[in-house]
C-alpha cells in the first residue's frame, strides 16, 4: 500500500509490503530507503513492538483520522497519513474554484455536514466555508479569495453531486 505521510510541511511518499508480522517498507521517490521491519501488536489496541535490524521499540500510535501521534523511547512525533487516493482527492479539493469569486461547485460527490460561515460574512483566502463527507473523509471547502459569502445553496445534511454549486462568493475589490 502506498501513502502519503506528512510532518511540518514535509511529505514522504511510503510504500507498505506486509508478508505476516514482517513489513517490507520504501521510503522516498527518487532516492529509496529501504527498511525491513518487524511489526506486532502487543495486547489490545495501540501498543506496538517493532524490531527494526537489532534495535527493538516500544511504539504507541494514537490515530484520529488521518493524524497519527507515535510514541516511542520518550519522544512524540505527529503525522499526517493518507493513501495515495486521498491525498490526491484533498489536492483537488485544494484546486476547486478560480481566484475569481463566482460559483463554488463540489469538488467529489458528498454528505454536507457542517456550515462555517452565513450568508454577509467575509470570508478570507483558505478560510474553510463548509464541511462536505466523502468516502468517511472530512473535507473542508476553503474559499480561493478574500470575499463574501453571497449565497449558500445547500445545508447541513444534504447530499451533493460532483459539480453542484455548493454557495458562491462576491469577490472582495479594493
Amino acid at each position: 500500500m502506498k501513502y502519503k505521510v506528512s510532518n511540518d510541511s514535509k511529505v514522504y511518499d511510503i510504500e507498505i509490503v506486509e508478508n505476516g508480522d514482517r513489513l517490507k517498507v520504501r521510503i522516498g521517490k527518487e532516492t529509496v530507503q529501504e527498511l525491513d521491519v518487524d511489526f506486532k501488536t502487543v495486547g489490545k489496541g495501540s501498543v506496538h513492538s517493532m524490531l527494526l535490524g537489532s534495535d527493538s521499540f516500544r511504539v504507541i500510535i494514537d490515530k484520529k483520522m488521518s493524524t497519527h501521534k507515535v510514541y516511542t523511547r520518550g519522544h512524540r512525533f505527529e503525522y499526517s497519513v493518507e493513501d495515495e487516493r486521498t491525498f490526491l482527492l484533498r489536492s483537488l479539493i485544494g484546486q476547486t474554484h478560480a481566484k475569481t469569486g463566482g460559483e463554488v461547485n463540489a469538488p467529489i460527490p458528498g454528505l454536507v455536514t457542517k456550515i462555517l460561515l452565513n450568508e454577509g460574512d467575509a470570508v478570507a483566502q483558505g478560510q474553510g466555508v463548509m464541511i462536505l463527507e466523502a468516502m468517511k473523509m472530512e473535507n473542508e471547502i476553503k474559499s480561493s479569495v478574500d470575499g463574501t459569502i453571497k449565497k449558500l445553496n445547500v445545508k447541513p445534511g444534504h447530499n451533493v453531486e460532483k459539480g453542484q454549486a455548493l454557495f458562491v462568493i462576491e469577490l472582495n475589490v479594493s
